[in-house]
Order: structure tokens, then C-alpha cells, then sequence
């Protein structure tokens, strides 16, 4: 669609896409393809073709390139982009398409998908230094939108997550109303000083007690970069050494969760609360809270 009209200016969802940032692929379930325009769709317009109504789209220019035998995408700013494509090695280039910068794609998305959809493209963008907090506030300002739902997103966004799937288990334990954990703390073995272990969540509790969450996904027992090629049996073993390890550390809770448990939401919130992990809002098992007239809600 690029090369057939190249004036089009990509944004919402597909600029995040062609950004390569992290969030569930079934926000692509109708196909939607995402367009930076001053009005809305035009009679005769292709079905699924939406418009991102901006007055004035703040842009960067891809450049899909192929060269060391490796594929490479560059964002380059709209003031270099014409100095950038005219400097390319064209047999190496692939693709050149404009899309809304970083900051504004996280706008358009994070007003349109809830906070734990939206979460893992923050963390993405944040992670992959495509963007700052700052340039996306100082978007926000200058918009005239609600961005309430942005700021949020802002304020938990953590580059420390280190794929979607922790950024979505991050985020619904956020959204369930339980206290934010620590990200990617490090648990040094006492009989082995030299050996560290890394845990996705942890919380540190007032009463002294140290809960770990750690997010299973599957590819940790089949993918063969990241068991080594060894057998299941293997990677469980490992993972039974590990939590040993980290009961030595003095973590009293151990918590494992997977990607269904966390889009189910019920089983992982199960887990927590048995777990008695901190809340910031009321505990659902033990606590009601009232409305105006003084019913229970």
C-alpha cells in the first residue's frame, strides 16, 4: 500500500507494527489498517482502512534495509528523511514508508487499547530506545485529547520487562489492583556466591516476607536457543536447582504463572492472593467496600 500511494502517512497500530513493538497479535483480528489524515474516511474508502484524525501528523521515515546478511529497520526523522533516502544504497534498501513517530504511535494506541494491551509497546519502545518519556508527555501536551489513559501507561511503563509477555503478566497484576513488583531482581545463591539468579517479579512485604512471580512461557521447554538444546527434563531439573537456590536466598514464596493464566486473569489472581502478594485496593476475599447509601459493592 506504501508504494501504490506514498504520500500515506502509517500510524496507530500498523506504525507499531512496522516499529516492531511487542503487544497481542489479536488486535489484528479485523485487519485494520491504521492512516494518519486532517478528516475522517472519505465515501468509498477500503472497508478496513481507518483514519487517525490529526490536523498536523508528526512524522519519521522507515527504512527497511538488507545488508551483512542481516535485516535492519532505521527510524529516521522527517528532516533527514529526504537526505537519508537519497543516501542509501538503493540494492540494499527494501522498503521506505512514513509513519507517525514513536510518540505519537504510542498516543493513538494507548487511547485505543486497554492498559494491558497497550503496556507491552510502551515497554518496547521505552526498551528499545526508539523513544522517551518526555517526548511522549510533551506530545500529549500539545494534543487536544484526553490522555489520561497515556499518563497511566507512562507511569508503569518499565523497559526492564524484556518481552510482551512479562510486560502482559506486568500489567494485569497492576490492573487486578495488586502492588507493583520489582522487576529483574537479582538473588544471590549463599553456597555458591558467584552464581546469580534473576527473578521476573518480587515483592519485599512489610512483615518480611519475599514472594517471587516468575513468568513461564513455553518456549522456554521446546525453543532450542533458550533450553540449549537440552531435554525437558533437563530444564526442569534446572528450574527445581534454581528455585532451591533462591528458597537459600531467603525467598519464603515461589509463584509460577503462564500466558494463559494471565489472559484468563482468574488463575493468576488466584495464585497472588493465596500468596497474600500486597494490594493497593481492597482484598476481594476478606474486604467490601460500600457505595453512597452504605451497601456492600
Amino acid at each position: 500500500m506504501s508504494h501504490q500511494y506514498p504520500n500515506r502517512v502509517f500510524a496507530g497500530l500498523s506504525a507499531a507494527a512496522m516499529l516492531h513493538l511487542e503487544y497481542p497479535w489479536k488486535l489484528h483480528h479485523d485487519e485494520s489498517v491504521f492512516i494518519a489524515s486532517p478528516r475522517g474516511r472519505s465515501t468509498g474508502t477500503y472497508s478496513r482502512l481507518h483514519h487517525i484524525v490529526m490536523r498536523t501528523a508528526p512524522t519519521c521515515t522507515l527504512v527497511d534495509h538488507f545488508g551483512n546478511g542481516q535485516f535492519a529497520t532505521s527510524v529516521i526523522p522527517e528532516t533527514l528523511a529526504s537526505a537519508a533516502a537519497s543516501g542509501s544504497n538503493v540494492a540494499d534498501t527494501v522498503n521506505i514508508v512514513r509513519i507517525t513517530t514513536p510518540a505519537r504511535t504510542l498516543i493513538d494506541c494507548g487511547l485505543r487499547y486497554p492498559f494491558v494491551q497497550a503496556l507491552p509497546m510502551f515497554d518496547s519502545a521505552f526498551r528499545n530506545n526508539l523513544v522517551t518519556r518526555g517526548q511522549v508527555l510533551d506530545l500529549c501536551n500539545e494534543v487536544h485529547i484526553d490522555c489520561s489513559c497515556v499518563l497511566r501507561l507512562l507511569h508503569y511503563a518499565n523497559p526492564l520487562n524484556e518481552n510482551g509477555g512479562e510486560s502482559l503478566c506486568y500489567g494485569t497484576i497492576i490492573d487486578e489492583g495488586f502492588a507493583v513488583p520489582q522487576l529483574q531482581h537479582v538473588f544471590i545463591d549463599p553456597d555458591n556466591p558467584w552464581v546469580r539468579h534473576r527473578a521476573d517479579f518480587v515483592w519485599h512485604t512489610h512483615d518480611g516476607r519475599v514472594i517471587v512471580l516468575e513468568y513461564d512461557g513455553t518456549r522456554k521447554y521446546v525453543d532450542p536457543k533458550m533450553t540449549h538444546r537440552r531435554g525437558i527434563q533437563d530444564v526442569i531439573r534446572d528450574e527445581r536447582d534454581r528455585e532451591d537456590a533462591l528458597r537459600r536466598a531467603k525467598v519464603t514464596d515461589i509463584i509460577r504463572t503462564t500466558y494463559d493464566e494471565v489472559v484468563q486473569r482468574t488463575p493468576l489472581k488466584r495464585k497472588l492472593l493465596d500468596a497474600d502478594v500486597p494490594m493497593t485496593v481492597a482484598n476481594p476475599q476478606y474486604e467490601r467496600c460500600l457505595d453512597i447509601r452504605g451497601r456492600e459493592r
